[in-house]
């Protein structure tokens, strides 16, 4: 007869056996490695880092939205300017398009400074199995666009986007009296201005979009706040490369009904001093338990393959009902760089183009 103690220490066993087996066999990364002018780097160097990847890049790089969306934006910003993307309709087709070959990343918002998580990315993540390979974090300028117009047009009364977007820019909205129009996104409104011919109707959604359906860039910056940034997930098949600087990694986990289990799951990372970055809970939606369920999405400093990491994580699937490791890569620049390196962002309100 086996002891209680001896079928727990065999249990261990067995999850430490196949937690080596899934992670990665390769030299554990080390950050201390490392050169200092490479632990800050700005999102201008970080897409010439990866535009000459994005040249190399056979196939497209997925994005939900239309063309001149910010996730496109987004895009271009990872990769280069000379990579070519594909727009989708939802979130599921842009994740069914690079599991399926079509697109080689796809390029997923995870959560906006203002507006928080979004929710139907987060739960995609489980129910597909595709790796982050990146990140990276855009920062959110929105500007009025509106046909180009003579003397005698008529001046733009009403303005069209997203309900988020709208939401984002009431204080300009209602100092320039303007009548808002709830549309899909952002850059489809600009798109159907552009094609219906909507003279005295603008848009609310990125500058890239104005050259992309010829209209004109009325004002720039008419966010109500300027701290606005949404983050990104890269995504693709299989594991990502090793990182370059320094590295992030991903996991979803659910731990058991009992008091102490989600701080017995989260002391794992504390006694091995993996700095944590982001915890949130979702309701687990497949399950046959009844009531509410949850799982965890955690992110933490530091790649799979580093030994506290690697042992957190053995020490989590010890504990846990299920762990799904989502990936390790190169974390994003700090939002401050972008403040720093950032144009003047003063709104441009110039009353000859805008005629309201």
């Amino acid at each position: 007869m086996v002891s209680r103690r001896n079928r727990s220490s065999n249990r261990v066993r067995r999850v430490a056996a196949f937690a080596l087996v899934a992670l990665p066999g390769a030299r554990a990364f080390r950050p201390s490695r490392l050169l200092a002018k490479q632990r800050l780097r700005t999102h201008a160097l970080q897409a010439e880092a990866f535009g000459a990847h994005g040249s190399q890049v056979d196939k497209p790089v997925a994005f939900q939205g239309e063309h001149g969306a910010y996730s496109e934006e987004a895009c271009f910003q990872h990769f280069g300017d000379t990579v070519t993307t594909l727009p989708c309709a939802s979130f599921e087709e842009l994740f069914a398009a690079v599991e399926s070959g079509e697109a080689a990343y796809g390029v997923l918002p995870m959560e906006n400074s203002q507006a928080g998580s979004i929710n139907k990315a987060y739960d995609l993540l489980m129910d597909f199995d595709l790796r982050v390979h990146g990140e990276t974090i855009l920062r959110v300028q929105h500007s009025l666009l509106a046909l180009p117009r003579g003397p005698d047009d008529p001046p733009a009364v009403r303005v069209r986007s997203h309900p988020q977007a709208l939401a984002q820019c009431e204080r300009y909205i209602s100092a320039n009296g303007l009548t808002i129009e709830a549309g899909s996104d952002t850059a489809g409104s600009a798109k159907e201005i552009a094609a219906d011919g909507e003279l005295e109707v603008a848009a609310i959604c990125s500058k890239f979009a104005a050259a992309r359906y010829g209209l004109e860039v009325l004002a720039l910056g008419i966010e109500d706040y300027k701290f606005n940034f949404t983050r990104f997930f890269i995504l693709a098949k299989g594991d990502a490369s090793p990182p370059l600087t320094i590295p992030k990694t991903s996991v979803i986990f659910a731990v058991g009904d009992k008091p102490g289990a989600l701080c017995a799951a989260l002391e794992e990372f504390s006694k091995r001093n993996v700095n944590l970055v982001k915890l949130e809970s979702r309701p687990r939606r497949r399950t046959a338990m009844p009531g509410f369920n949850y799982i965890f999405y955690l992110d933490f400093e530091g790649h799979h393959t580093d030994e506290p990491c690697r042992d957190a994580i053995v020490g989590l699937l010890s504990s846990c009902a299920f762990v799904k490791l989502l990936g390790s890569y190169d974390a994003a620049p700090p939002v401050v760089e972008q403040l720093a390196n950032a144009e003047d962002t003063t709104v441009v309100n110039d009353p000859s183009l805008m005629q309201i």
